[in-house]
């Protein structure tokens, strides 16, 4: 950031070591200007008043927040969109996951019961509840 402002600082000095007549021309822009303004009429000045109120109305609405059944329409265009992203798996990947999916819960479910089995005799060793 502090780059850009030294080169923009250092094009602006160049600018005005290299062009002085510009400079007059930039003094006689305001006269221009202010001999503009004087020639406005409070009519054209209305309509100029009325034509940005408009603007900042049609923006106002553009941002405005939609109602319940609109962002419901937004949600599912959105949810739309993101599953033509999605990359399906095929028939023969979909088989392959399903039964590495199935083994591993079969694997899982065996260490939980030994360990409740190794736990619960551990447990009633301990406290000799056995009758």
């Amino acid at each position: 950031m502090a780059n850009k402002k030294n080169k923009k600082k250092a094009t602006q000095k160049k600018n005005t070591a290299q062009a002085p007549s510009s400079q007059a021309t930039a003094k006689a822009a305001p006269k221009a200007a202010t001999k503009a303004a004087a020639k406005n009429t409070k009519p054209q000045r209305k309509a100029d008043a009325k034509a940005v109120n408009a603007k900042a109305k049609a923006k106002d609405k553009k941002n405005a927040k939609p109602g319940f059944f609109g962002r419901i329409k937004q949600y599912f265009g959105a949810v739309k969109s993101e599953m033509r992203r999605v990359t399906w798996p095929s028939k023969k990947d979909l088989v392959n996951y399903s039964v590495v999916v199935i083994a591993s819960l079969v694997v899982v479910g065996i260490v939980i019961a030994l360990l409740d089995a190794v736990v619960g005799e551990g447990l009633f060793l301990v406290s000799g509840l056995r009758g």
